[in-house]
C-alpha cells in the first residue's frame, strides 16, 4: 500500500485511516504476516498491532499489541528530492518497534513457504549497515508465531 496505517512521524499521519478501517479486520482474520508501505520518507517497523476495536462512537483509537495482526513496515526512505521525514512524535509510541529517519533499503528474502528473513539497511552515510532485522514465519502454514526481531 502507499500510505502507512501505523506511522509515528508527523508527516502524513493517519492519511491511510479510511483504508485501515475497511481492510484491517481482513488482514487480522486471514493472518497477513507483513504489510509494506511508503509515502513517509523515513523507516519504521511496528510490532504486531491492530486497532479493529476503533469506531467513531467508542473513541478507542489506540492500537494494541495483537499477535493475530501483521507487522507494518514503512519504507519510504529510498531517496527523494524533499529529503527525509525527521519530525517524529515523542515519546515513541508503544506500537513502534523501530524507527529511524535515515536513507536506506530493505531485503525481504523468502526462504520457503514458511520462513522469510527481512533486513533493513541504513545507508545515510554511504555505508550499508544492517540496522533492523526480523524473521517471519507464515502463520497460515506455521500456526505458532515465533517471529523474532533484533535491532
Amino acid at each position: 500500500m502507499h500510505s502507512p496505517w501505523y506511522n509515528s512521524y508527523n508527516y502524513h499521519y493517519m492519511e491511510g485511516e479510511t483504508m485501515r478501517v475497511m481492510y484491517e479486520p481482513w488482514f487480522v482474520k486471514y493472518k497477513v504476516d507483513v504489510v509494506f508501505a511508503g509515502h513517509v520518507h523515513a523507516y519504521e517497523r511496528s510490532d504486531r498491532v491492530s486497532n479493529v476495536a476503533y469506531n467513531v462512537v467508542n473513541g478507542i483509537c489506540t492500537p494494541v499489541k495483537d499477535q493475530s495482526a501483521p507487522v507494518y513496515i514503512t519504507i519510504g526512505d529510498g531517496g527523494n528530492l524533499e529529503g527525509l521525514a525527521t519530525n517524529m512524535t515523542e515519546p515513541q509510541p508503544e506500537y513502534s518497534a523501530y524507527r529511524e529517519a535515515s536513507f536506506g533499503h530493505a531485503i525481504f528474502d523468502i526462504k520457503n513457504r514458511t520462513h522469510a528473513y527481512y533486513s533493513w539497511h541504513r545507508n545515510q552515510d554511504g555505508y550499508a549497515v544492517e540496522a533492523d532485522t526480523m524473521w517471519f514465519f507464515n502463520r497460515y502454514w506455521h500456526q505458532v508465531d515465533d517471529s523474532s526481531s533484533s535491532h
